[in-house]
């Protein structure tokens, strides 16, 4: 519900050795042979590690298609994509402030290296740029307040994108909702719904993605029982973006904040993703991504105007310094409970892990230095809890989950996680064509497309019929669609203007996946034809042969030929057509009797030879 909180850089850095092990440990397990359904997604922040991408590249086994990285921010009008310095490139100490003293802008080495390892791996990688944090309140929405400056931003962002070799961009901008305040989101909707507008056709010009990050609030659905525009968020107008954008991921976590309780709750999950198909339509179901929480909180108790404390602790005691909450994630949450000897307890309807541990603090009863043991509550989502939330892809076919963030993640948890993908996978679809063997050029040929899968025919698909031309450097092309019918078949009624080959292809829904046909092929012949001006003549009396051609180009080569005494067809001539594919022949028969003539063509790289029916003149004395 908030913006993501996990600022412990730290912490998550020391994850890295966890997660070799347990890369290491995964490798050398046979593959599983069916593909997942690619149903994970989610982020990496800018501080990810090497070994946090090699779990994902060794162990993801295709679940996860997609991820998003912290590539960018903005820092205001002067500064609006800031390159995060992930590497002290600068050589100042710090790592995650502003790269500008560099001559790549868009990139660091470190970037560069860990987006090849992803796309190597068959994983696309998007930039994501943010917003975070109050110093820039309300200044990404004056900034895009004209449309001059949205112009030049979504010029520079697309621009950017394929200097960095990113295969799309993810906006990740949170101070509208955190920040800004609500007095500001009737003038910033419009400019931000303008902005995605234009920045998505600038992306797709470009062969990339767009995606939008938006925070999932309460209550999803009105007292009315009407989906709540946004969760309540509603300056992001969900309804009027993602039929632009390729993805809207919806970040359902950071739901408890100041008290303890669970980080992202299932059920409430369920609510958002429902509501979010109902704004969005159901054609859009599957660019939406809910969030899936890879942490948790560790809070201190409160207790009316104090915090719970043990038995032990005078009345009057209070401590020196502010108990806080902090960040832990699945791993450490665990190595805290068996510290404490906590017993960890599942919630089924959050899906979440929580336990509760006293911790010794530092404080004072009247004057006097007295310790205190407080009481303190841990919530946690680990592999389990994605698990459950991947479960909701199904129930609303949505796009799948979002995972916040991977450089936490457990050492099962893409091996689970693409288990599930597996059950859930779309059955492999077989597209079956029949097509004439060979026909005339021009002539109309019938070709007949039938479908099957395991989940059932492919009833009311779109199928399109694409032509490849058998003559070398001839694009091919696509002919026609149709919509096939209950029994997933239908035919295609089209004119035959070369030989090539027929390809059908159908496309996939949830439960099928899209396919194509093998290559059928269709021979097409020169279409020739003849006539007389004259079937009966006198010896010495001339008859004009016609012979006409299809295709009808002006200087096809056609032979008139003339059956002899021996039965064999003998050339007479070989004169060229005119523009509309046809000749005139004189010919004079010198002795009576019956004498047959015909007309035939060729074959070019593109049509096979075509001949006449012949033509009996009968020559009398």
């Amino acid at each position: 519900m908030r913006f993501r909180a996990i600022a412990a850089v730290a912490l998550t850095l020391g994850l890295a050795g966890s997660l070799v092990a347990a890369g290491s440990a995964a490798q050398g397990a046979p593959a599983p042979t069916a593909t997942p359904r690619p149903i994970v997604s989610g982020w990496f922040g800018w501080w990810a590690s090497d070994p946090d991408i090699t779990a994902m590249t060794t162990q993801g086994d295709g679940v996860v298609g997609e991820v998003a990285m912290f590539w960018w921010s903005f820092q205001g009008a002067k500064n609006p994509l800031c390159l995060f310095d992930n590497g002290d490139y600068d050589k100042d100490g710090s790592w995650g402030e502003c790269l500008t003293d560099t001559d790549t802008p868009w990139t660091t080495p470190k970037f560069d290296r860990q987006r090849q390892m992803l796309q190597e791996a068959g994983i696309k990688v998007n930039a994501s740029i943010t917003d975070l944090g109050s110093a820039t309140a309300r200044e990404l929405s004056e900034y895009l307040a004209t449309s001059k400056r949205r112009n030049a931003y979504t010029t520079k962002i697309a621009e950017w994108a394929v200097k960095a070799g990113v295969d799309g961009i993810d906006l990740d901008m949170e101070n509208f909702a955190f920040n800004d305040g609500r007095d500001t989101w009737d003038a910033t909707k419009p400019r931000w719904v303008a902005f995605v507008k234009g920045l998505a056709k600038k992306l797709h010009a470009r062969g990339k993605t767009l995606w939008a990050t938006v925070p999932g609030g309460v209550p999803p659905f009105s007292g009315t029982g009407a989906p709540n525009p946004g969760t309540g968020y509603w300056v992001y107008a969900w309804d009027e973006i993602t039929p632009f954008v390729d993805r809207l991921n919806i970040m359902t976590y950071d739901y408890s904040w100041s008290v303890p309780g669970p980080i992202g709750p299932n059920d409430w999950a369920t609510l958002v993703a429902d509501s979010a198909v109902q704004q969005v339509g159901s054609e859009y179901a599957d660019r939406i991504w809910i969030g899936a929480p890879q942490y948790g909180r560790d809070w201190p108790v409160q207790s009316g105007n104090g915090y719970a404390v043990d038995e032990k602790c005078p009345s009057d005691w209070k401590p020196s310094s502010t108990p806080t909450r902090s960040v832990v994630t699945p791993m450490s949450a665990r190595d805290l409970a068996a510290r404490k000897k906590a017993d960890v307890s599942w919630d089924a309807d959050a899906s979440e892990w929580s336990f509760t541990y006293w911790s010794e603090v530092a404080g004072k009863s009247g004057k006097k230095a007295k310790d205190c043991k407080i009481k303190r509550e841990v919530w946690f989502a680990d592999a389990r809890s994605a698990l459950a939330r991947a479960k909701i892809t199904p129930e609303f076919r949505i796009g799948g989950i979002a995972v916040w963030d991977f450089g936490t993640v457990e050492s099962d948890f893409y091996t689970r996680l693409a288990e599930y993908g597996r059950e859930i996978a779309p059955a492999k679809t077989t597209v079956n064509v029949k097509a004439p063997k060979s026909t005339v050029h021009g002539r109309k040929v019938k070709i007949v497309v039938s479908t099957e899968s395991n989940a059932g025919v492919a009833k009311g698909a779109t199928a399109t019929l694409t032509f490849i031309p058998k003559a070398s450097g001839a694009a091919r092309s696509e002919i026609a669609t149709i919509t096939l019918d209950k029994s997933g078949t239908g035919s295609f009624a089209v004119s035959a203007e070369a030989t090539g080959s027929w390809v059908v292809s159908v496309d996939g829904d949830w439960y099928r996946k899209s396919a194509s046909s093998d290559p059928v092929t269709t021979r097409v012949r020169y279409g020739v034809r003849a006539s007389a001006d004259a079937t009966k003549v006198k010896v010495r009396n001339a008859v004009v042969l016609t012979g006409t051609v299809s295709p009808a180009v002006a200087g096809t080569e056609i032979t008139l030929q003339r059956k002899g005494a021996d039965n064999k067809w003998a050339d007479v001539r070989t004169v060229l057509t005119d523009a509309a594919g046809t000749v005139a022949e004189t010919v004079t028969p010198s002795r009576p009797g019956e004498v047959a003539y015909r007309f035939r063509v060729a074959a070019s790289e593109s049509l096979l030879a075509g001949r006449s029916s012949k033509i009996t003149v009968t020559v009398t004395k």
